[in-house]
């Protein structure tokens, strides 16, 4: 692994081109807090969405909010001037998620430059593995991004995952163990956990968010230095996308 470059930009930690791009986000550690930062940096007119479904409190981040349930909700992509969440409909506390097939039809549109999708659910736990039916990977992404909370690292697997049991099957750990870097970088670069359905992305980059401290920065290195041995992960990017160390990247590659 090359030493890690510290870059301002998340645009750029994530190597992503101004328009034309479709993001997956899946995983757990920050994903609705990573859609909405890259809705906030990325140039251009974009759309974000779900294919799963977010709280419907955190509609209000968005500059912008229509629904499928909406008649209009096709022109209204001509019309809206910042960042557009489009969700499926609205039940009680959860906006539900689009047909996986409607992302790549949003970026054809001749008015949009990007699209970026929170394709996973982790009931807000750092880490996780998917079930059977899980992620929704869009069809046409460009990008997935796997995210992971440093705090996978604070507490036994049973305390701190989503799906610990699968974990568990993924990385020969207990429920009472915790995670270490090498056990973390199998979860990861597992195509039953962090790549699954990754065959169907352009490339791979993973997040490691919530580093604030030295030794928590020394842990997510050790962890994409694991990470990368994957031919399948093009970078691995560590920082924060809330609190102090905010707006501050590492970016490890081979």
């Amino acid at each position: 692994m090359n030493d890690s470059v510290g870059v301002a930009s998340l645009v750029e930690a994530l190597g992503l081109a101004a328009r034309g791009e479709l993001v997956a986000i899946v995983g757990g550690g920050g994903k609705s807090s990573l859609m909405f930062a890259l809705a906030g940096q990325l140039p251009g007119r974009g759309v974000m969405t779900t294919t799963t479904r977010i709280f419907a409190a955190q509609m209000r981040l968005a500059p912008e909010v229509c629904t499928l349930d909406e008649a209009d909700w096709r022109a209204r992509l001509d019309r809206f001037s910042e960042g557009l969440l489009l969700v499926g409909r609205v039940e009680g506390e959860r906006a539900l998620g689009v047909p996986r097939e409607l992302p790549v039809e949003l970026l054809a549109h001749p008015r949009i430059d990007w699209v970026v999708v929170e394709a996973d659910g982790s009931r807000m736990r750092p880490v996780k593995a998917p079930a059977e039916h899980e992620p929704v990977v869009p069809v046409g992404t460009t990008l997935l991004v796997p995210v992971v909370g440093i705090d996978a690292f604070s507490k036994p697997i049973g305390e701190i995952a989503h799906r610990p049991e699968r974990v568990c099957a993924i990385t020969g750990l207990a429920e009472r163990d915790y995670l270490t870097p090498h056990a973390l970088a199998r979860l990861l670069t597992s195509r039953e956990g962090g790549l699954k359905d990754a065959a169907s992305a352009g490339r791979v980059a993973v997040l490691v968010n919530k580093v604030e401290s030295a030794p928590e920065l020394a842990l997510a290195r050790e962890t994409a230095e694991q990470i990368l041995t994957d031919a399948w992960v093009d970078r691995v990017v560590i920082g924060a996308l809330l609190g102090e160390a905010a707006n501050g990247w590492r970016v490890c590659a081979r």
